[in-house]
């Protein structure tokens, strides 16, 4: 346990924690924002959420499946992120493990 309060207290601990922190919060109030106009724009703008793009689409059928592609890249963009995390995790704990007594 020693180990894991020493990572926790070390700079370079507390600087990725903060890089991850501002990419994670960012996605999220994106998606929420994104999904959560759809129900409100259905309530309160009815005009347009009825109103014809092409032929038989609406634009709220159109909003609606774009909720789904939204949602995709969004978790394809953390995936990405995410790898790099992995590897400047592994590379901050990498000193402690290599250390005798760990």
């Amino acid at each position: 346990m020693e180990k894991y309060a020493e990572i926790a207290r070390s700079q370079e601990f507390k600087k990725f924690k903060r890089a991850k922190l501002v990419f994670i919060w960012p996605i999220v109030i994106l998606f929420l924002l994104y999904y959560l106009t759809l129900p409100l724009l259905a309530g309160y703008a009815r005009p347009l959420m009825s109103s014809f793009i092409t032929g038989h689409i609406t634009f709220g059928y159109l909003y609606g499946v774009l909720c789904y592609l939204v949602a995709w890249i969004l978790a394809y963009l953390y995936v990405r992120k995410a790898r790099k995390f992995d590897e400047q995790a592994r590379a901050i704990i990498d000193p402690y493990i290599r250390k005798k007594g760990a």
